[in-house]
């Protein structure tokens, strides 16, 4: 559901944050980690499992 909405913020993310020289890149480098991201929530809900999130 999500996956067919992120496309939604291309053109916000090329007006305000395409930056070839910067750490995302482009689009599809911002968008990956967040997919991934999705089919790691999914497979847990699936799975019955609780997430847990770690920071510095």
């Amino acid at each position: 559901m999500a996956g067919a909405r992120i496309g939604g913020l291309r053109g916000a993310f090329d007006e305000h944050a395409n930056d070839p020289r910067g750490r995302v890149g482009d689009f599809d480098g911002f968008t990956a980690p967040l997919e991934e991201w999705g089919h790691v929530l999914t497979e847990a809900a699936r799975r019955g499992w609780d997430v847990v999130g770690l920071s510095d």
